[in-house]
Formats: structure tokens, sequence, C-alpha cells
């Protein structure tokens, strides 16, 4: 696949998220229903997180995003341990809106070049695209799981 292809379907999974995100309703979004670890905030900064730390130091670039989110955010963590409050939705959801100029643009013409960090088996930068598009598919799915489980919930009262 060609860059511009794999740019494209990285900018319509985007898209694919940040609808989703922008349609939720605000009382869903820090819900974590049964059986379930994380809620629609922890998704999106998750993916956030992933794709800063998984692209800009494997092309050699710093991370865009603080270092507070990759804190509250990396694989493992839940809001339930959280020690703070997290950054706002709408930050969380404007941020994932710039970051995917951010990558193209630092990433352009890079996608065949070696990652400067190891990352499991990934050797190009390409393969950490494949990884991050399946990564940001699969929080995606999980997500609308999770505003299924909220709603068809039984009212607390």
């Amino acid at each position: 696949m060609n860059e511009s292809k794999f740019f494209r379907q990285f900018r319509e999974l985007r898209e694919q998220t940040l609808s989703l995100a922008e349609s939720v309703s605000p009382d869903l979004i820090d819900i974590v229903p049964s059986g379930f670890n994380n809620s629609i905030r922890w998704n999106l900064g998750h993916i956030l997180v992933a794709w800063d730390h998984g692209i800009f130091p494997k092309i050699n670039e710093s991370r865009r995003i603080p270092q507070k989110y990759h804190f509250m955010f990396p694989k493992g963590s839940r809001p339930s341990a959280w020690t703070e409050e997290p950054p706002a939705y709408e930050e969380i959801v404007s941020r994932l809106r710039s970051q995917v100029d951010e990558i193209i643009t630092a990433s352009d013409g890079k996608l065949n070049d070696l990652v400067a960090q190891p990352f499991l088996r990934v050797k190009y930068v390409r393969g950490m695209f494949t990884f991050h598009l399946r990564e940001e598919e699969h929080h995606l799915n999980c997500m609308r799981r999770i505003i299924a489980a909220a709603e068809s919930a039984p009212a607390v009262e």
C-alpha cells in the first residue's frame, strides 16, 4: 500500500472515531459498564497516546501531547486508578482531530524507513501505521460496545 492510501485510511478511521466521540451523550463518556475496564474518555485518550508514542519517537521526533496523558492512558491503565482529574473530554477530542495532520506531516516520505526504536517485531514506520490503525479500530469497537452496554443497563435509583 502506498503512503497516500495509508494516510487516507488513517483519516477515514479517525473521522469515524471523532464522529462517535462527538455524538455520544455526555452522560456516557465516563461510565464503565459491568464487564468493562475502561470508559469512552479512557479509550479516546488511549488512542491519542498510542499514536503519539507509536509514531513520533519511531521517526526520531518528540511526542506532541503532554506527559500527563502518557501516565493516564497507557495500556493496562484504567480510570478507577486515576489520582487526578483527567483532561477535559473536549480537549482530548480536539487533540485527536489535530493529531492526524501532525502525524501525516511528520511521517510523510518515511513509511519505508526503519523505526528508530524497536517495537514488538515491527521494523518499518509502515508497520507502526498498520499496528495503530488496527489498534484504533479495536478501541472504536470497544467504545461502541461500551455505549450499547451503558444504554441497555437498568437505571440506578
